[in-house]
């Protein structure tokens, strides 16, 4: 059944030409949220935009607090307020510790925890004056427990993301916003689908609910935190993995071969 707990709020959505970010704007107008769209990605931006009629797209790089405030100027002009904040942008690593150059871990700690933190400072004056807010930070699995080889610079990002939630929600929350994350688990985006067969097969034998995380189901989970739903949450994080993580990333074949 549709709802409309998002009718009139305004929110602003980084990352969302694509993956997560765009499910979560998809879903937010599904239920009457007036949109905010923050990307990187000029033309992706424009088309998803055009197919929310109504959101203002925004060519936004959250690395850059110039470019930040500029679209929230923006964002204040069209709509005077800022009722949801979903720090959606991000990107991974590519290469092994040794291997990482500054100007990498730069690009993925600036995007994925320099870009949540500048976000979230734009949009604590406009939470403030109408009263509260709530802001929701896409995070990963990856900040709770080593992922995969490569992701030196993703996995620091995405603790300093949970760390920062539990710090800004404790801060914040004298000003009535609320401050959660959202961990997903191996999630089938653009990118990820570009595996072959078998190493999306090997993802899902790692999985106890026997698939990958699709970006609905993670933009399901934003949307409560966001909404007064949720109104008692600030500080938590919420896992949207499958079971990945409790299942430490052992497959059901190889938990039966040391029991055996």
């Amino acid at each position: 059944m549709q709802t409309s707990r998002f009718q009139d709020r305004v929110a602003v959505v980084t990352g969302a030409a694509s993956g997560i970010g765009a499910a979560t704007a998809r879903a937010l107008a599904t239920e009457g949220a007036k949109l905010a769209l923050l990307d990187a990605n000029e033309v992706a931006l424009h088309t998803i935009a055009a197919e929310l009629h109504g959101s203002e797209a925004i060519v936004t790089d959250v690395a850059s607090a110039m470019s930040i405030h500029a679209a929230f100027d923006a964002v204040m002009k069209r709509f005077g307020a800022v009722h949801v904040l979903v720090n959606s942008a991000g990107v991974i690593g590519k290469f092994t510790l040794q291997n990482m150059s500054e100007s990498e871990m730069d690009r993925v700690l600036g995007i994925n925890l320099k870009g949540t933190i500048l976000c979230t400072q734009a949009a604590i004056a406009p939470m403030r004056a109408q009263g509260g807010g709530a802001v929701v930070n896409v995070a990963s699995m990856a900040g709770k427990r080593v992922s995969y080889a490569g992701a030196a610079n993703y996995t620091a990002s995405k603790a300093g993301v949970l760390g920062f939630t539990w710090h800004a929600a404790f801060e914040l929350g004298a000003y009535k916003i609320r401050v959660n994350a959202v961990c997903p688990g191996p999630t089938l985006t653009g990118m990820t689908a570009k595996r072959n067969a078998e190493q999306r097969a090997e993802v899902v034998a790692r999985i106890p609910l026997g698939r990958w995380v699709m970006p609905e189901d993670v933009s399901n989970a934003i949307l409560f935190l966001a909404s007064d739903d949720a109104a008692m949450c600030t500080g938590t994080s919420l896992d949207v993995d499958g079971g990945i993580l409790v299942s430490n990333g052992s497959s059901y074949a190889e938990y039966f071969s040391v029991r055996t």
